[in-house]
């Protein structure tokens, strides 16, 4: 079923519909996400623009990609090397700065950020309607100061769009593949511990068991990375 081009927007509402079956989710609840996005950014920015921008930046780039696993700081301070591009998965972006690094792009369902985290007028927005994060979207979108573009999980409409995959971690790959990144290195994936790294969530100041629904959204994320690896080189541990 995933034999098609992965940057196929149209086939991706294909993807999502398998998704939403698989964990329970409904479809007009995402719908409904999308269309309250479209109308909240419609006049924020020009997403032409913002993708110009992210194809020059991310085109033939060794690009990594950071996710709030539990070993996402250790990672990110063992590297040897400044990264080319940076993309942080929702609340890595905190990971980030707390390692001394400002990413580039941060892809978010705003869930795992907080209000200060909206501030970085240097860093692309991408950020991710769904069923039940309509809530953060009116509260947060407003105070994003940086670029934004919004994704959707269903047909898209106005200024939205869906680059691939479904949670924030495999979402951030998936751009970075979307906009045609040479390599990708993964930083602070941990797919497979049972475990939601601390900078997953605001209100976490530890790592945490994973409940049983994030587990299973975990597995759609790492069959969709596992996918992605046969179209582009994808480096270290997920």
């Amino acid at each position: 079923m995933f034999s098609y081009d992965l940057r196929d927007s149209i086939k991706w509402v294909y993807i999502y519909d398998l998704i939403r079956s698989d964990l329970g989710f409904n479809y007009l609840d995402d719908y409904n996400a999308s269309v309250i996005l479209n109308m909240l950014i419609r006049r924020l920015s020009n997403v032409y623009e913002v993708e110009d921008y992210l194809l020059e930046l991310i085109s033939n780039s060794h690009v990594y990609v950071v996710g709030a696993g539990p070993t996402c700081l250790q990672e990110l301070k063992s590297l040897d090397t400044t990264p080319e591009v940076i993309v942080a998965a929702d609340g890595a972006l905190r990971c980030c700065l707390d390692a001394g690094y400002i990413p580039h792009v941060v892809v978010s369902d705003l869930d795992g950020l907080r209000v200060g985290d909206l501030r970085y007028s240097e860093l692309v927005y991408v950020v991710h309607a769904h069923g039940d994060n309509v809530s953060r979207l009116l509260s947060y979108v407003k105070l994003v100061k940086g670029p934004i573009v919004g994704t959707t999980q269903c047909i898209p409409n106005g200024v939205l769009r869906i680059y691939g995959g479904f949670t924030d971690g495999d979402r951030a790959v998936y751009l970075a593949y979307y906009f045609r990144a040479k390599t990708i290195r993964l930083v602070g994936f941990n797919l497979t511990n049972g475990v939601i790294g601390k900078y997953s969530k605001p209100w976490l100041s530890t790592d945490t068991v994973a409940s049983i629904s994030k587990l299973r959204k975990f597995k759609w994320a790492k069959l969709l990375i596992d996918i992605l690896s046969q179209h582009v080189p994808i480096y270290g541990t997920y």
